[in-house]
């Protein structure tokens, strides 16, 4: 029998590390593993798109520009980084443009090398990712419709919003496509269903939570009484688990960048304008930080999609705040009971990430009825508890907000939301309802008249995101407000040294070499009336660029022949102390004859016709950013030296000791170089006869033999001689015949 109330959590040990290394979980599996054992890891590359540029005021104008320039980024970092991965080994490899990375199985014995590489900001584990054991909630069943009535959701409904024209997506662990509560409500095709596992392929679940979930966004009156909070909308859905209830880091990172592109096709706008996610990554202290998917949900944000996360089920205590949803880039749910009190278990704040009011606003959580398996027989129900059924309430709201205002911001339907929530904690925001209950006509009532009752503020100025190691580094903040006042600029998330300016919003820093790597700001501003608005952005440090050591180099080549030289050629001796690919960049040519240098370094000197001596050209090296010094090569042209060639000879056979020898003029099939002679008197004998015979030079090139008594047979001695540059031959062997 299943339970009747249900939690969901994710299972990862899974922390943050400074970016440009291998970050601690990586290295303990590391430690655990054999060089050649592969482990998968997740390659972040360095370069970044910045996302604020593309952030989107009309949700009517969305286009692909931010598609386009991800993909386009990602794709000029593989075409560099690409060939060094498979020099490494690396199998399986998932391309997560998304967020410029790269997944992929390597060897344990190649990755500190890849961590080494300029294009690199830090390698991690691609650690497993599962679903928490189930857990009862707390508070019985609330009676039907309960829920839709604390958010006053019929009361839009009878304004004629219902969610139509709008698409809403769950990453979840699927969604039964036969439940008739949400069948009808499919979008279909192959761009509204991503199972990266390949086991359903339609929409499926193996578990019910995702089935849960939609049917509080999006179901219908199947049961006699609505259950969804949007039942007009259409949905779509990612499955980020398998039926054994199992996932990976690189897993979820690809649903994300699939609802950001679900056809693959970045000239088409057909992503959701709202997800729901209602899960959590946990392991590790609670409370802690984890921004693995925070520039995932940015870029959703960025292209005009709203992202709900559940706040997470670790209260009451305070400081519980599970990632993602404590993420900058996050909006986070926590949830209330059937008496209206936030529930025990509901997560509460302030964020580990920012240390803002957490969660931003709560919903029903508990005692909950729902769509639940129902494999294609009769339509099944569920009573549910938990943030993760509080979350689809506020997705549902955002649904019927983007309906109703079609061009308002991600932003605008956010703040309507929290700025027209119901306080029933603590006056004001706190951490454990945040802006408090979600009142859905509210919000469509504020966004009706302009957002009456005040504005919150707007950022203006949008961020560089790079910066250079001992260089001052300025961003000059600013933002407006619809009511005027004074602004009162802050650094809810900067790095060691970094300072603000309250008044005129000017962040300084020096960044120092220990933070080189990736560095997370969140900037806020508030006006008089305590609203606040925060913007997060990365800023990527890198050490000033040292130019390449270019080194000398020497080579000699005989006159009339060519040097061939490959590559790495001249820049085999050459350094680069950032570890930069160096290209040969030539300087002054040879002047004594023709070269060739290629940009890898190797090279092919002809020497001019007779040309004998030292020739020399120069060159630097180049590491795309600097040059080197001009470092000179020098070749040594050099004559050919004599040539001796072997002779044939014979003899009398000598039947005393009495005999005349016989001269022989060894030298007359021999030749100099061009320019050069040869010395007769330099013949010198170098092996001696074989049998005993005698071979001795003569002052005229000549060589007088005289073989052994009574010898008959061949013989053979060796000769060189000089030439008049000193030049020696190789040995020529004479061979005689005695007879």
């Amino acid at each position: 029998m299943r339970p009747n109330q249900v939690s969901l959590a994710l299972a990862l040990a899974c922390g943050s590390a400074a970016a440009g290394v291998i970050t601690p979980e990586l290295a303990s599996e590391m430690a655990n593993h054999r060089p050649d054992e592969r482990l998968p890891v997740i390659v972040q590359l360095a370069e970044r798109v910045n996302l604020l540029q593309y952030d989107h005021k009309d949700r009517r104008q969305r286009d692909t520009r931010l598609l386009r320039a991800l993909r386009d980024q990602s794709a000029r970092a593989l075409e560099r980084f690409g060939p060094q991965l498979d020099l490494a080994g690396a199998v399986g490899r998932k391309t997560l443009w998304i967020n410029n990375s790269v997944a992929a199985s390597v060897p344990v014995h190649a990755i500190a090398a890849l961590a080494k590489l300029p294009a690199v900001a830090r390698v991690q584990y691609d650690a497993p990712v599962k679903l928490a054991a189930l857990q009862s909630g707390s508070g019985g069943a609330g009676s039907p419709g309960w829920n839709l009535a604390a958010l006053h959701v019929p009361e839009v409904w009878n304004a004629g919003v219902k969610g139509a024209g709008v698409v809403v997506a769950n990453m979840d662990t699927g969604v039964d496509l036969s439940h008739p509560d949400l069948e009808p409500r499919w979008r279909g095709g192959s761009n509204s269903w991503f199972d990266p596992f390949g086991q359903y392929p339609v929409p499926g679940d193996s578990n019910g939570h995702g089935t849960q979930t939609m049917g509080l966004i999006v179901g219908g009156g199947a049961s006699g009484a609505p259950i969804g909070v949007a039942p007009q909308a259409r949905w779509i859905a990612a499955r980020i688990f398998d039926e054994r209830g199992r996932s990976t880091l690189s897993v979820i990172h690809q649903a994300f960048q699939w609802l950001l592109d679900p056809d693959g096709d970045p000239a088409t706008v057909d992503a959701p304008d709202v997800v729901n996610a209602s899960w959590g990554l946990t392991g590790g202290t609670l409370g802690a930080c984890n921004m693995e998917f925070n520039e995932d949900i940015k870029a959703l944000t960025s292209a005009g999609i709203a992202v709900v996360f559940s706040a997470g089920n670790d209260g009451p205590a305070p400081a519980t705040a599970a990632s993602p949803a404590a993420n900058p880039a996050a909006f986070a749910v926590g949830s209330v009971d059937t008496g209206l009190a936030v529930a025990a278990a509901s997560s509460r704040g302030p964020s580990g990430c920012d240390g803002t009011i957490f969660p931003q606003v709560v919903a029903p959580g508990v005692g909950l009825s729902s769509s639940d398996l129902s494999f294609g027989g009769l339509p099944l129900y569920a009573t549910v508890s938990g943030t993760s059924y509080a979350a689809p309430h506020v997705s549902g709201t955002l649904a019927l907000l983007a309906a109703a205002f079609p061009s308002a911001s991600v932003f605008e339907l956010e703040n309507a939301v929290m700025d027209s929530a119901a306080d029933i904690d603590a006056p004001g925001a706190d951490n454990n309802a945040g802006h408090g209950l979600v009142d859905a006509m509210a919000a469509y009532q504020r966004l009706a008249v302009g957002g009456a009752g005040g504005h919150t503020p707007v950022f203006t100025s949008l961020p560089a995101t790079d910066a250079l190691v001992g260089q001052t580094y300025r961003y000059p903040a600013s933002a407006s407000d619809a009511d005027g006042g004074v602004l009162t600029f802050a650094l809810a998330v900067a790095p060691s040294g970094m300072t603000i300016d309250p008044s005129r919003g000017l962040v300084a820093w020096t960044p120092t070499s220990a933070q080189a790597g990736a560095n997370p700001v969140v900037v806020t501003v508030t006006d008089p009336t305590a609203r606040s608005a925060s913007q997060s952005f990365s800023i990527l440090v890198a050490a000033p660029n040292r130019a390449p050591q270019t080194n000398p180099d020497s080579y000699s080549v005989q006159a009339g022949a060519v040097l061939s030289v490959a590559a790495p050629g001249v820049l085999a001796n050459d350094q680069d102390p950032d570890g930069d690919k160096l290209t040969a960049r030539l300087v002054a040519g040879p002047s004594h004859g023709t070269l060739t240098l290629p940009a890898d370094g190797s090279l092919r000197y002809t020497p001019a016709s007779g040309f004998i001596g030292s020739d020399s050209f120069t060159y630097r090296a180049d590491d795309g950013k600097a040059l080197g010094g001009v470092a000179a090569v020098t070749i040594a042209v050099l004559a050919a030296p004599p040539v001796a060639r072997d002779d044939s000879f014979t003899a009398a056979l000598r039947r005393s000791s009495s005999y005349t020898a016989v001269r022989m003029a060894v030298l007359a099939n021999d030749t100099a170089s061009a320019g050069a002679s040869l010395v007769k008197s330099s013949v010198t004998i170098g092996s001696k006869p074989n049998h005993g015979g005698s071979a001795v030079p003569n002052s005229d090139g000549t060589v007088s033999y005289t073989p052994a008594v009574g010898f008959s047979g061949s013989e053979s001695f060796t000769y060189q001689v000089r030439d008049s540059r000193g030049l020696w031959s190789a040995a020529a062997t004479v061979f005689v015949t005695v007879k």
